[in-house]
């Protein structure tokens, strides 16, 4: 070969492809960095605080602030008693339930025997209230009310300190054994012990409709303790009439 022959010129290059605008450095980095921006504008940082700023602390750097005592919002210690605002009505309640009101309401309790036997309420289970009036304050400046009370079976006098009414005994005589009943029930009478008028009748199993002939104790008689009382009745069958007097015979003794 020979050394002086002249080089053959190189073949031409050909020509450059041209790049969609998109693809171009510039486009990618600008799209990247909005992309970005974009993201942390709408989402916020990765700590997961929305609406932080680029330039926000993470919530994980700042420090944890705790409540000083200064900022825990009191009232106060409770009072020892509520302050009354009027005084309960009490009559008519067991002594011990009107006690336990009365506290509730801000009221200290002194009682005594309404009745004329001024007997110690040592059980306040078996006393009920018949009267109460405002007694003043005691030292600790709580207001007192003052209660009369009388047991719980005893009727209440019609004022305070007076002998306790007991109920009259009504009369019966001439009504059946049920309305009877009824009657003395409602005066506290209990106990009923039904016999027949006539000696030579007996009475029957249910002798509701048989007529009261006599009664004990009278009508009209003050009952004391009518829950303890006994009423002893007469009773005539309904077909017969009663007799002068009780313990007669309906039919006359037969004769020899």
């Amino acid at each position: 070969m020979d050394p002086y022959a002249p080089v053959p010129p190189s073949p031409p290059s050909p020509p450059p492809v041209a790049r969609p605008w998109w693809r171009r450095p510039g486009f990618v980095v600008m799209g990247v960095l909005v992309v970005f921006a974009g993201g942390l504008l709408l989402f916020g940082d990765p700590s997961g605080e929305p609406g932080a700023g680029v330039g926000d602390a993470k919530r994980g750097d700042r420090p944890e602030v705790s409540a000083s005592p200064s900022s825990v919002s009191t009232t106060g210690a409770p009072s020892a008693s509520p302050t009354p605002t009027g005084p309960p009505q009490l009559v008519g309640k067991v002594l011990k339930e009107a006690q336990e009101v009365a506290d509730g309401a801000g009221y200290d309790v002194v009682t005594h025997d309404a009745s004329e036997r001024d007997d110690g309420q040592w059980d306040a289970d078996g006393w009920k209230v018949c009267f109460q009036v405002a007694g003043g304050q005691r030292g600790g400046g709580r207001p007192v009310l003052d209660l009369g009370v009388v047991r719980v079976d005893l009727p209440c006098p019609a004022t305070d300190g007076e002998k306790v009414s007991w109920p009259s005994m009504p009369g019966v005589a001439g009504t059946d054994l049920f309305k009877a009943e009824e009657m003395l029930e409602a005066v506290g009478v209990r106990k009923v012990r039904p016999e027949s008028v006539y000696t030579d009748v007996t009475l029957p199993a249910d002798p509701s409709a048989w007529r009261v002939c006599f009664q004990e104790p009278a009508s009209g008689q003050e009952i004391e303790n009518p829950q303890y009382a006994t009423a002893y009745l007469k009773l005539a069958p309904p077909d017969a009439a009663c007799p002068a007097e009780p313990y007669a015979r309906l039919r006359p003794e037969p004769t020899s």
